[in-house]
């Protein structure tokens, strides 16, 4: 399921990532200048639920959904570097997470019990798709919720070229390579990312019987977040990704909310 180069890639920045970043803990996070759920009118109330963080990284979501009272919450990642971030994380916060190798989790014991599976920029590094979302469709309880959040495929897909965005092929698929680098460690790897289109996205959900309650384009928040803070490049800068002015002209991240069918 996950790719040996993609987690080689995120065992070596995973600690300048989480310094850089700061993801917060407060409220459930969707992905990079992407404002929060309510803002969005996406209702996930996880008091009370069981929930897995599928790709929890450095266990951000984890642990927020702990301190909103989730009856039990299991993260799993593959980067073992990022586990290690997140363990010490849920300690520091004191809240209770498992947190589990991907790679040799099975999670089989856990079939049909989850409520609410959260992905957030996780699954663009799965090439089997269909097979991954069928895995974790069995997972969750009948009427289960999937919140998955991803880069949307229309930035990924084209380039800035000055205050043009120039898209050459949207339909070009499979693996994107990019350098993803923190000047400030001294530190670059090269990443890679599957690329498919929206409707890829749709189908590979349609296909592991969900039935699709919301698709999110959301435009970027008002104050910018630490993505949109703390890039290489800085925050009005246009080489930033995260640009906020570059998101309200492109879509920055695609979200898909379905339920398991009963």
């Amino acid at each position: 399921m996950a790719d040996t180069d993609v987690v080689a890639s995120w065992d070596a920045v995973s600690a300048a990532y989480q310094e850089r970043y700061e993801i917060p803990i407060a409220t459930i996070h969707l992905g990079p200048m992407v404002p929060c759920t309510a803002e969005l009118g996406i209702e996930l109330d996880v008091a009370g639920r069981r929930v897995l963080d599928f790709g929890c990284g450095g266990g951000q979501n984890a642990v927020a959904c702990g301190l909103s009272g989730a009856a039990a919450v299991v993260g799993v990642d593959p980067s073992r570097r990022q586990l290690d971030s997140a363990r010490s994380l849920a300690g520091r916060a004191g809240v209770t997470v498992e947190f589990r190798d991907l790679s040799h989790a099975g999670l089989t014991d856990l079939l049909g019990t989850i409520d609410i599976v959260l992905s957030v920029y996780a699954m663009q590094f799965v090439a089997d798709i269909r097979a991954t979302l069928a895995w974790i469709a069995a997972l969750l309880r009948p009427g289960g919720i999937l919140v998955l959040s991803v880069d949307h495929p229309v930035r990924l897909a084209g380039e800035w070229r000055d205050d043009e965005f120039i898209i050459e092929d949207y339909f070009v698929g499979g693996w994107q390579s990019w350098p993803y680098d923190f000047p400030e460690a001294g530190l670059q790897v090269t990443m890679r990312r599957f690329r498919r289109t929206t409707a890829e996205w749709v189908d590979a959900v349609l296909a592991a019987q969900f039935t699709l309650r919301r698709l999110c384009e959301p435009l970027p928040p008002e104050v910018p977040d630490s993505f949109g803070r703390k890039s290489k490049y800085g925050t009005d800068d246009s080489r930033n990704v995260f640009n906020r002015d570059k998101l309200q002209r492109v879509p920055g991240t695609l979200i898909l909310v379905a339920e398991r069918a009963i």
